[in-house]
């Protein structure tokens, strides 16, 4: 898995494609913790869930059907906002960036993105992430410093780049498409 850290940060770089930066808070408060969520299926190893079961560590809560589900629990808080199907796609996409970028990482058991359809678990033949630790304690050693150094290369300077694109896209389009 990726870093809930580096989690966060999709989102919040996927969110400036949808949203100017600043209020509603909501809006980008939810996109980062929907990102991180579907690691809580983590809690199944202490409850003795197998890693392989549907409910194991990247099953359902990695999956696509998943992110749609959060997707459209967020959208209540946004009732009555005239760009609800905008923030549904981006907490759709925030939630589902956890699955894509898990299926980058150089291990655990696959990602189960067809969730609870299909229960084939799936890696991206491109995987230059190294695999978070699953402890605090771990990840805060020389070992974490080496995942924030794949992750840093491989997500936090693309997405800032990302970020970067949509605010100068954004702004161009604002004033009309012209560099006056």
């Amino acid at each position: 898995m990726a870093s809930a850290f580096t989690h966060a940060a999709t989102a919040l770089a996927l969110g400036t494609a949808f949203r100017r930066p600043g209020p509603p808070a909501r809006f980008w408060v939810l996109g980062a913790a929907f990102a991180a969520l579907p690691d809580l299926d983590g809690i199944g190893f202490w409850l003795g869930v197998p890693y392989e079961s549907e409910f194991g560590h990247r099953g359902f809560s990695h999956s696509l059907f998943f992110a749609a589900i959060m997707a459209s629990v967020g959208l209540l808080a946004f009732r009555g906002a005239a760009d609800r199907g905008r923030v549904w796609l981006f907490l759709f996409l925030a939630t589902a960036s956890h699955g894509v970028l898990d299926a980058m990482t150089s291990g655990g058991g696959g990602v189960a993105f067809f969730a609870p359809f299909h229960h084939e678990r799936y890696f991206f033949p491109w995987r230059p992430i190294l695999v978070s630790p699953m402890s605090i304690r771990r990840f805060f050693s020389e070992r974490g410093l080496r995942v924030l150094g794949t992750e840093l290369v491989w997500i936090w300077i693309p997405g800032a780049a990302f970020a970067l694109a949509a605010v100068v896209i954004r702004r161009r389009r604002d004033r009309g498409g012209t560099d006056r």
